[in-house]
């Protein structure tokens, strides 16, 4: 067989409960060769992330009874595909053979003589009550488990449910029992359990728009509808629960419940997002600049004679790690290196550019306290700097303070483009999706469907005041309300008066940001990350404000 011919296969495999974190290594590595993915609901845009560059990417949007495509037609697409040849990702929340209808997509590819392969997700049914503090086994409560859907069949004239014998269980978890929970409960207690037995009801698991409510079978209907859960549900039936009160880890971090848009530049968010999620909160990627290093508006001459003229230079200085790799890119495609600096004081704003730097063989001469160009400012103030010739690679828009405190000191400032920062073009489709309420009440959409949030992860009714933007820059300042703006004149306020908290990495940035109107409630005391993170957690720690308490009482009201 020539083995440069490619079969059709299909893979239906699992993506896990909803953290993208739970997806295994197996199902990772078939997104990245995967020439169409056929997904359901509820699969995050992390996940998806990882296809190859090209991959047909189908929605298949499977919840509840409302199905983007019906079952007999996601079968025939799968066969469809595999038949030319492709390889077919086909992906499921959870497991695909626990209540994930994959028995009957691969007993249809068998019959069409399609090779396949499955592989097992991490289910919901164990993995929600983990991350809900609920232990489905223990050795003073529960030894047995059953697990059991809430939503047969609709081919079903009646339930097939053998609710007597799952009542002698000591753990039952329902999947999928939104529409049916008071039925459910109530089946339960008439099959012989107690009806003061504990149980929880856990929304959209795993997940960081996680809630919960318990109470006991004859309770729990009244407790879910009071905390406005929704489906995806779990419900979870035993003594079990009473264990939440000491091991729900995952509520009880210190950004439980609050959404941060995080405005770096694209394929730069990782750090910030991994800290904030880490500590309970919902990252949303708004990239709000994308770094160019290459572009019309960059003199590449002008770059070259800089590093020709190397040796005459007497310091060079780094105010940013993209200015750092920017720089270094040209200067070792001339065959130079790290010797070729002897002699010159090299400058770093930071730890970020330090380690930047240090990528290069390159130790900072000097490093400013406060990691700002204030601070580089106060480490130079006494410094004999007349006649001094400085390198100073940078972006295209910066703050100006640095540049002219040098040449005011009489050094030699030759300031050196060497990359830019553009808006990305999916920025602006990106802010429809996370502020669709203020644009949905204002009646203008201009074609774009609101409401949805389908692949961010964010619920579809919204609550802005759990949002904080953070501005990690003067660009993602400009550029965030640029984008606003662009959408409709006056959209600004609609946003700065919904609720939204505003975050800024350090008193310039801040500033900066009140020139357009936009007050920081927050402000990191160090230009960085880090200092911004804690500033986060200090804001709400400090104010107690409960941002699912807040939620609650605004739906009771």
């Amino acid at each position: 067989m020539n083995e440069d011919i490619k079969e059709g296969k299909v893979y239906i495999a699992g993506a896990g409960p909803g953290d993208p974190g739970l997806l295994t290594l197996k199902v990772k590595q078939i997104l990245g060769k995967a020439d169409v993915i056929v997904y359901d609901s509820l699969i995050s845009e992390d996940i998806l992330s990882y296809a190859k560059d090209g991959c047909e990417i189908i929605y298949a949007g499977k919840r509840s009874s409302n199905h983007t495509l019906p079952q007999h037609s996601i079968n025939e697409l799968l066969t469809e595909k595999a038949g030319k040849n492709k390889v077919v990702l086909r992906l499921k929340g959870g497991d695909p053979y626990l209540f994930g209808r994959g028995g009957e997509e691969a007993e249809k590819l068998f019959k069409d003589n399609i090779p396949f392969e499955v592989i097992p997700g991490i289910s919901s049914s164990f993995a929600v009550p983990a991350y809900a503090g609920i232990p489905l086994t223990h050795r003073d409560y529960a030894s047995t488990v059953a697990i059991v859907t809430g939503h047969e069949g609709e081919h079903k004239k009646k339930s097939t449910i053998n609710w007597k014998g799952l009542s002698g269980a000591d753990t039952i978890v329902v999947l999928m029992g939104y529409k049916n929970l008071d039925s459910i409960t109530g089946n339960i207690i008439n099959a012989g359990k107690d009806k003061n037995t504990p149980c929880a009801v856990v929304q959209e698991g795993t997940t960081l728009n996680q809630k919960a409510a318990v109470g006991t079978l004859s309770t729990i209907a009244d407790e879910v509808k009071k905390k406005g859960l929704k489906s995806p549900l779990i419900l979870i039936v035993g003594n079990v629960v009473k264990l939440r009160d000491t091991l729900n880890w995952f509520e009880d971090r210190p950004l439980n419940g609050l959404k941060v848009i995080v405005t770096r530049g694209e394929g730069q968010s990782g750090t910030f997002s991994e800290k904030l999620n880490d500590l309970g909160a919902f990252a949303v990627s708004l990239p709000l600049i994308n770094i160019v290093k290459d572009s019309g508006n960059i003199d590449k001459a002008k770059i070259d004679a800089a590093i020709n003229d190397i040796k005459g230079y007497d310091y060079l200085i780094f105010t940013s790690a993209n200015a750092v790799s920017a720089f270094f890119e040209h200067f070792f495609s001339k065959g130079l290196d790290a010797r070729s600096l002897f002699k010159k004081k090299i400058i770093s704003i930071g730890k970020v550019s330090s380690t930047e730097l240090k990528k290069y063989g390159i130790v900072p001469d000097i490093t400013p306290v406060e990691h700002s160009q204030a601070g580089i400012i106060d480490a130079l103030k006494d410094t004999e700097l007349k006649r001094k010739k400085i390198l100073f690679p940078q972006a295209s828009k910066i703050n100006s303070e640095l540049p002219e405190f040098l040449a005011h000191k009489g050094a030699i400032v030759d300031n050196l483009l060497v990359y830019e920062t553009v808006l990305p073009e999916k920025s602006k489709e990106r802010i429809y999706e996370i502020f669709s309420p203020l644009i949905k009440i204002d009646g203008d959409n201009n074609g774009h469907e609101q409401g949805t949030h389908r692949n961010i992860g964010l619920p579809d009714d919204l609550d802005l005041s759990s949002f904080i933007v953070s501005f990690t820059s003067y660009s993602t300042v400009e550029n965030f309300v640029n984008s606003i703006e662009d959408i409709r004149k006056g959209l600004l306020k609609s946003v700065t008066d919904s609720g939204i908290k505003f975050a800024s990495i350090g008193e310039k940035t801040a500033k900066y940001a009140l020139g357009f109107g936009i007050k920081s409630d927050i402000i990191a005391k160090e230009v960085n990350i880090n200092s911004l993170v804690d500033g986060i957690v200090s804001f709400y720690k400090k104010t107690k404000i409960k941002i699912e308490e807040r939620i609650v009482n605004d739906r009771n009201i």
